[in-house]
């Protein structure tokens, strides 16, 4: 016996999957879309959506046939000769355009964005014309051509979103305003009845039922809402009846938490509500059998196939916020621990400061200590004690303090000890001896207490400064900073559709700058981050970035993230000459340069007290110092007072160095100098040289520094030159030496910075005779304008 069922049970799964199949699901969804459309009539003629809908997927490729021949057949079914006759024209020439330039590298979004208006624009006037059109016709046909040209772009999002659904994880606000824009639009049309029940308010409850049960309130009354528009806009009911859908909305939200059938009950009620509240009879607003249906169908839908639909695909705007509530609480936390520990500071910089500043003069209390000391050590053992500390006490004191002032004044030498302090005294050699014994410890003590107190002084202070920088990291961290949200979400969604999925996306945004860091799958290498990223946030931003570190930053074994920051402004090229003194074999002369995270250039060169390894021992300690510090986040005044302080407390010989310190913004061309002790800074513009002098001290000698502070503005093309006073040095004969340096700098004809510092070398060894009396160093910079 022949079996006849077989044949049909292999081709069921053959069936189902092309009923799954993409392909499948968007030429039904494009006729279903496109029937529906073409049903629609606004303000009595106007239909801008159906043509705007098939401009869209002419745009985007996906089935123009289909979706033509739905719109003509939603237009016949409405019984409308005008209307159908319109949209045959239109049909037929936006069909003959898309096959002339469906293969051509024209912009089919523009094309279509001004022509498909235009063509509505004509064909409007042609039938109105043949019908005798009157002015607000001809108002009501440009109306539609406009709304066209704006639906066109919508419609454009919403097809391409649709065509890549299910590769996509991420999608835009945009993306799904356009979406809704496009279904709901579908509901404008005349309803389709099925056994007296419109299906378009089946599924209009259907989907309000959905969003209540799955949101919240607001939802609810805001999806109620713009159905309830949509109702009335296509003429089904009342516009004072739109509430009616809103609060039906929002009491199934309400009903929510005890189960779906709940939730029917609630927007049933809402609906006898609200009827015997408009018109106060028993008449629903909604039909209770369309009710019934749309609840059939919201009890039969999986919970599953909802939270996946709500949480998966429509989830990065929700969890970018959970993700920022959690960082906020993480910031909360860490500013709090950074304020504790600011304060530990604080108290540790208090409590070693108290008790400085303490005399510094010889009392009356210091020489009565030193008497009784010498008092011991010489005169108990002497027959002439009792006369000279007991009968004669007074005399006796007040002669060896005038002796002791007279060791502390200077007046002592060493003659005056065999003179006698007191007349009866038996060994003034030995008195004399031991004041002075007892003196020089005293001032020594004094002295040591000096530097002791000195160096409390200076590790209080750095403690403040410490407490400072915390208490500053700590408002770094509470500022709030500026997320540019929308730039996040276009970058990420951008990446999606082009099957790049990336884990999380932050844009700060500063004064001068943006930054951006991406956390994305490992490449395991391949350098995905330069070849794909980075090419394609620069067409997103417009602007130019750059890595912030060439090796790659791994996050994890599965994860890496990329760190971008705004290219500079400007771009600096430097150049170095220096020469050391004939007597030395090192120049006490050194320079730093380096370029901080904030887009800031620091240059800075140091002198150190003489010349040779001594006076370069001084300046390389003190760079090295400057460049720890300004690392670790210190501002440059705080940077100098502590190299000041510790070349104070450093040793007892008298020690110094010069810091000569400019900052360049790369972002906007102002740069700062910082001068302690330094020779003047050279600036040479196109038409003429700028003079930075100096007249402070060099770092080291007082205990609070003297900074000379500038600013100025130096642009594409302009060079600073900074120099050690030997530069000036080689120039015996001009008195104003600075003068004769600038006029110098301003003739020189080169735009290499290396090459500068080289002649400004040779033409100062003409000068000496090639006699070098000091250490001489030239450093330039020349700043020019990125690409």
């Amino acid at each position: 016996m022949v079996d006849l069922i077989a044949p049909g049970k292999k081709a069921i799964p053959k069936l189902r999957a092309i009923a799954q199949s993409s392909g499948f699901m968007l030429i039904a969804g494009g006729a279903f879309f496109g029937f529906f459309m073409g049903r629609i009539v606004i303000l009595d003629f106007l239909n801008p959506f159906s043509m705007a809908l098939l401009c869209a997927s002419m745009i985007n490729g996906v089935s123009p046939y289909v979706i033509c021949t739905s719109i003509l057949a939603g237009s016949f079914s409405l019984n409308s000769p005008e209307l159908l006759l319109k949209n045959i024209i239109l049909v037929f020439v936006l069909l003959i355009f898309y096959l002339i330039i469906k293969r051509t590298s024209l912009n089919k979004k523009m094309f279509f964005s001004i022509f498909a208006p235009l063509a509505n624009l004509a064909a409007g006037i042609f039938i109105f014309y043949i019908k005798d059109y009157y002015l607000y016709d001809m108002l009501m046909i440009i109306i539609e051509s406009v709304m066209m040209c704006a639906l066109i772009n919508i419609y454009d999002k919403s097809v391409s979103f649709f065509i890549n659904i299910k590769k996509r994880t991420k999608i835009s606000a945009e993306e799904i305003i356009s979406a809704s824009l496009l279904i709901t639009s579908a509901f404008l049309g005349a309803s389709v009845h099925i056994w007296q029940l419109s299906v378009k308010n089946i599924i209009s409850i259907s989907i309000i039922l959905l969003l209540s049960h799955f949101g919240n309130i607001g939802t609810g009354a805001a999806s109620g809402t713009v159905f309830g528009v949509l109702q009335a806009l296509s003429g089904d009911i009342y516009p004072s009846a739109i509430g009616v859908y809103g609060i039906c909305g929002v009491l199934a939200a309400a009903f929510k938490p005890y189960g779906r059938f709940m939730s029917v009950l609630g927007f049933i009620l809402g609906n006898a509500v609200m009827t015997f509240y408009i018109n106060g009879s028993t008449e629903v607003l909604i039909r209770l059998e369309e009710i019934l249906a749309a609840a059939l169908i919201f009890m039969l839908i999986p919970d599953k196939k909802i939270e996946k639909l709500f949480s998966h695909k429509w989830g990065y705007t929700a969890a970018s916020s959970r993700k920022k509530g959690e960082e906020s609480r993480v910031k909360d936390y860490t500013v709090e621990r950074l304020s504790e520990i600011s304060q530990v500071f604080r108290e540790l910089s208090v409590s070693m400061s108290a008790g400085l500043g303490g005399k510094e003069y010889f009392s009356q209390l210091d020489a009565a200590e030193i008497l009784e000391k010498v008092v011991r050590d010489v005169c108990h053992g002497c027959g002439m004690y009792n006369t000279c500390w007991k009968k004669e006490f007074y005399g006796t004191y007040q002669k060896m303090f005038d002796a002791l002032s007279g060791i502390e004044s200077g007046n002592y030498d060493e003659r005056d000890k065999d003179i006698k302090i007191i007349n009866k005294c038996l060994f003034p050699e030995k008195v004399w001896s031991r004041l002075k014994y007892h003196y020089d410890i005293y001032r020594h003590t004094i002295a040591w207490k000096k530097k002791v107190d000195s160096s409390r002084h200076a590790l209080s202070r750095q403690m403040q400064e410490t407490s400072k920088l915390i208490s500053g990291l700590a408002n770094k961290f509470n500022a709030n900073l500026e997320f540019d949200k929308e730039l996040e979400e276009e970058i990420a969604v951008h990446m999606d559709k082009l099957g790049i999925g990336l884990d999380d996306v932050t844009v700060v945004v500063d004064k001068y700058s943006t930054e951006i860091d991406i956390r994305h799958k490992n490449c395991r290498g391949k350098k995905e981050c330069m070849n794909k990223l980075l090419p394609e946030i620069r067409n997103i931003t417009g602007k130019h970035f750059v890595k912030y570190d060439a090796a790659c930053a791994l996050s994890g074994r599965d994860t890496c993230t990329l760190r971008l920051r705004e290219a500079h402004k400007y771009c600096i090229a430097t150049g170095i000459a220096r020469m050391q003194k004939n007597s030395s074999s090192v120049s006490g002369d050194n320079y730093s340069m380096m370029e901080l995270k904030d887009g800031k250039f620091f240059m800075i060169l140091s002198d150190g007290m003489g010349s040779g390894p001594r006076a370069a021992m001084e300046s390389g300690m003190t760079l090295n110092l400057l460049e720890r510090f300004l690392i670790a986040g210190y501002d440059q005044n705080t940077a100098l007072e502590a190299v000041n302080s510790l070349l104070l407390i450093k040793s007892d010989d008298e020690n110094y160095a010069t810091v000569d310190m400019i900052i360049i913004n790369q972002y906007n061309g102002e740069v700062e100098f910082l001068k302690v002790g330094a020779v003047s800074t050279f600036i040479k513009y196109k038409d003429h040289v700028d003079i930075i002098k100096n007249s402070s001290l060099p770092a080291g000698i007082l205990d609070k520094i003297d900074v000379e502070f500038n600013r100025r503005k130096i642009g594409d093309g302009d060079f600073v030159v900074m120099i050690t006073d030997g530069v000036l040095e080689a120039n015996d004969k001009d008195l104003d030496k600075e003068k004769w340096l600038g006029d110098m700098i301003y003739n020189i004809d080169t735009r290499n910075p290396k090459k500068m510092a080289d002649i400004i070398m040779e033409n100062c060894l003409q000068k000496s005779k090639g006699q070098r009396t000091d250490d001489m160093t030239v450093l330039v910079a020349k700043l020019w304008k990125s690409a």
